[in-house]
């Protein structure tokens, strides 16, 4: 009777895991990141000096990051996803932003047949479209398209709608909350973002609208852009216009719009009718599905009396090792022209691992990296 009874036992026990085994497979959890190191060597001329900079840096191609990004099945094809994920440097193990630990995404949303709903730190269709629009994937010290545009990558608190795809086509709008008294308009961040893929041929738009506290303030930004597959590569082109003043600095003309950065830094100014526009063309070639290389050029042009324009060109090869480890390389030259100060970048590589050339002054740049997804 008792082994009877244990049988019974272990037979319910049994039952239960293969009932319970479908509703935990309707939940998942997935840690995930991305390590870039490069070694770079930069030239430029520094308050009349002519200065030299070889540095073990962080985030040419890619930012280092670890995230988890999760989904939970609630049946009739609803779903609850959510996505957390925090830059670091590798090579001193310092979080990139010291006043927020998830610094690249933090969000919750739901999905189902209309879409995604999403709410949260979020990044903007900009950041997420640059990539497609550009040889260097928008990053590395050679990339133009990058260095002389400054596009806001994520928004705080923002709210964001994401089509189903329909005819190869997706559309988002996002609208960020700005938490002011008696407005819905202070301190908001509107966005919208269109891309689509036709057989061979890429493209997409973008557009942000940013106000300050008390909407006396905007930055405006318009993306445009795509790429061409013919074959054995791509062929890209990309746009980009921002009407807040940087034709003096290479400051991030959005280091603060609408108080969505660093609360330390205020608001940037802008005149009417002041405009940066940038514009790149570049172009990759595939020998292998292992190794290509690319080319391309960017110039960006400055409206104001300042004529702060400049001019970049560049190329990379590109190495994958692995699924998941490759192999790059860049070599670039950046013009500035006036007094304009541009700089070689990356993805979004730390003070002191690059060099902000003197009012006018050229820049040439190498890196040799390596990037592990993981």
């Amino acid at each position: 009777m008792s082994i009877n009874r244990g049988f019974l036992r272990f037979s319910a026990i049994c039952a239960a895991i293969i009932v319970s085994a479908p509703a935990m497979a309707q939940s998942s959890v997935t840690l995930y990141g991305v390590l870039d190191v490069f070694a770079g060597y930069q030239n430029t001329k520094v308050s009349g000096k002519t200065t030299t900079l070889a540095v073990l840096g962080n985030n040419g191609e890619m930012t280092s990051r670890w995230g988890l990004r999760g989904t939970e099945d609630l049946g009739g094809g609803y779903h609850v996803n959510f996505a957390l994920e925090n830059g670091f440097d590798p090579g001193t193990g310092k979080v990139q932003n010291s006043f927020r630990f998830f610094d690249r995404q933090a969000w919750v949303g739901v999905s189902g047949g209309f879409g995604e709903l999403r709410l949260g730190r979020q990044n903007s269709p900009m950041f997420a479209y640059s990539g497609n629009m550009d040889a260097f994937s928008a990053a590395t010290y050679a990339s133009g398209f990058n260095n002389f545009s400054n596009w806001q990558a994520r928004v705080d608190n923002d709210i964001a709608w994401i089509s189903p795809k329909f005819a190869g086509t997706q559309v988002e709008l996002h609208y960020s909350v700005g938490g002011q008294p008696g407005t819905l308009a202070g301190n908001a961040v509107y966005q919208a973002g269109v891309q689509t893929a036709q057989g061979p041929v890429y493209f997409a738009l973008a557009y942000l609208n940013a106000a300050n506290a008390t909407v006396s303030n905007r930055v405006q930004e318009f993306m445009a852009g795509g790429n061409v597959d013919y074959g054995w590569g791509r062929i890209y082109l990309g746009y980009f216009r921002a009407n807040a003043v940087i034709s003096a600095t290479t400051g991030n003309a959005l280091s603060n719009p609408a108080g969505k950065y660093d609360p330390a830094v205020g608001p940037v100014g802008n005149t009417p009718g002041d405009w940066h526009s940038t514009y790149s063309l570049s172009a990759d070639y595939r020998f292998s599905p292992f190794f290509s290389v690319g080319a391309g050029a960017a110039y960006t042009k400055d409206s104001t009396h300042l004529g702060n324009d400049a001019f970049q060109y560049g190329a990379i090869a590109n190495y994958d090792l692995s699924k998941a480890t490759r192999l790059y390389g860049t070599i670039s030259e950046l013009k500035n022209y006036g007094t304009a100060q541009f700089k070689m970048a990356g993805a979004s590589i730390t003070t002191g691992s690059f060099l902000t050339p003197g009012p006018g002054q050229s820049q040439f740049g190498v890196q040799f990296g390596i990037r592990h997804l993981f």
